[in-house]
C-alpha cells in the first residue's frame, strides 16, 4: 500500500467507532389522499477516497450522491416516479417518468428511466454490492471495464423514451420483458439528422433462487463528414450490443452472486468491436446480535476490452479486481469499504481505497 495513503486510511477507520450508532432505517413517509399515494424516500453516499495517480490529491471527501425520490400512486392504472439528484452543487434529474398499468403483462412507461439493457446500472446505489460499478479512480481517464464500456457507449444508462414491459399470466419461468425506443445518445452530434435508440430484454426464473437473462441494444453513431465540407451533415452509422447475466441469490442474508458479458460495437465506423464481463460475489451474515446488523464480504472483478477485433483504441481496456466489506447497520445504512486494483492491458496500474457511509430513507 502507498505511505502517502496509511494515514488518511487510519483515521477512517477510527470513524466506524462513530458511526456503528446510527439508528434502523425507518420507513418511508407515505402521504394519501383518496386512492393517491405519495412515498418519499432519499439517500446520502458520503465517500472518502484515494487515488495512486501522482498528479491527484492522494486523498478526498465528497458527497457522491444527495437524491430524493417521489413515488406516486394516483390509482391502479397511473403512477410515476421523480428522483432528482443534488450531489456537486447542481441538480441532476435521475428517474422522471409515468407509468400505466394496464395489465401486469403490459405496462407502459414514458419519461426518462434505464434502458432495458445491463442490470448492473439499473440495480439501486443503495443496493450494489461494490461502492462503485466501475472503473473510478480519480486522475485515470479511459478505464474501459465492463461497465464503464456500456455506459460511456450509451447502450445503457438513462434515456428519454418509451417502454413497455410486463411478466405475462401464465408466461413460462415467470417470463418478464422490457422494449423500449428512446432519443439515443447521437443526438448531440447529429446536428438535424433523426437518431434514436432501440432496446429490448427478457429475463426468466428457471429455479427459486436463479435468474437468466439476456438483452440487445441498438443505437446511432455520428461523427463529422470525412473530409470536412461546411454545412455537410455528419455521417451515421448503426451500432449493436448484446448482452447476457445470471444471478443467484439476493439482497439478503446468504450467497449472492451477479454475472454479465457484453459484446457489441465500440465504433461502427472502424469496425470496432468490443467484449466485457463482470462479476459480483457477496455472502452476507444472519442478524448479528450487535450494533452492526450484518456484515457482507465482496468481491467484484469487471474486465472489459474495446479492441476486441483488432481494430479500436490499443489501450482500451483492462481488468479490475475489488475486494471489499460492506457493514450493515439496519435498514438499507451501510458503510462499505473497497480497494480498486486497475491492470490495464497497456499503461500504468492504478488502484484506489474508498470508504462510503449510505444513509437511506
Amino acid at each position: 500500500m502507498p505511505s502517502r495513503c496509511r494515514g488518511p486510511l487510519a483515521v477512517t477507520f477510527l470513524l466506524l467507532a462513530s458511526v456503528t450508532h446510527l439508528p434502523a432505517q425507518t420507513p418511508a413517509v407515505v402521504l394519501k389522499s383518496g386512492a393517491m399515494e405519495i412515498a418519499i424516500n432519499g439517500r446520502l453516499h458520503t465517500q472518502f477516497n484515494t487515488t495512486s495517480v501522482d498528479d491527484e490529491p492522494a486523498t478526498a471527501f465528497e458527497l457522491r450522491r444527495i437524491r430524493l425520490e417521489a413515488l406516486v400512486k394516483i390509482n391502479d392504472v397511473v403512477s410515476g416516479k421523480i428522483q432528482p439528484d443534488f450531489a456537486g452543487n447542481r441538480v441532476v434529474m435521475k428517474d422522471a417518468y409515468m407509468r400505466i398499468t394496464l395489465d401486469p403483462g403490459f405496462q407502459i412507461l414514458a419519461g426518462q428511466a434505464h434502458r432495458p439493457f445491463s442490470p448492473i446500472p439499473f440495480t439501486s446505489s443503495t443496493r450494489i454490492l461494490p461502492i462503485e460499478r466501475g472503473v473510478r479512480i480519480r486522475g485515470v481517464d479511459d478505464a474501459w471495464d465492463e461497465y464503464n464500456l456500456v455506459s460511456v457507449l450509451g447502450y445503457s444508462e438513462r434515456d428519454v423514451g418509451l417502454q413497455v414491459m410486463g411478466s405475462p399470466r401464465g408466461a413460462p419461468l415467470g417470463l418478464f420483458y422490457q422494449a423500449g425506443i428512446f432519443n439515443g445518445p447521437a443526438r448531440a452530434e447529429a446536428g438535424s439528422e433523426d437518431t434514436y435508440q432501440v432496446g429490448a430484454r427478457l429475463a426468466v426464473q428457471p429455479l427459486p433462487n436463479v435468474r437468466v437473462g439476456g438483452a440487445w441494444s441498438s443505437r446511432h453513431f455520428a461523427r463529422p463528414a470525412i473530409p470536412a465540407v461546411p454545412g455537410a451533415p455528419p455521417e451515421i452509422e448503426r451500432g449493436h450490443a448484446w448482452e447476457v447475466d445470471v444471478e443467484y441469490g439476493g439482497y439478503e442474508p446468504g450467497l449472492h452472486v451477479v454475472a454479465e458479458a457484453v459484446y457489441g460495437d465500440f465504433d461502427p465506423f472502424a469496425g470496432a468491436r468490443f467484449f466485457g464481463a463482470q462479476g459480483w460475489l457477496a455472502w452476507r451474515t444472519d442478524e448479528l446480535a450487535s450494533k452492526i446488523v450484518n456484515v457482507e464480504p465482496v468481491l467484484r472483478v469487471s474486465y472489459g476490452d474495446a479492441n476486441a477485433n483488432d481494430s479500436g483504441p490499443e489501450e482500451g481496456g483492462g481488468t479490475l479486481v475489488t475486494p471489499g466489506v460492506n457493514l450493515y447497520l439496519g435498514g438499507l445504512n451501510r458503510i462499505m469499504f473497497n480497494y480498486d486494483f486497475w491492470n490495464p492491458l497497456a499503461g500504468e496500474k492504478h488502484s484506489s481505497f474508498k470508504a462510503q457511509f449510505q444513509l437511506g430513507f
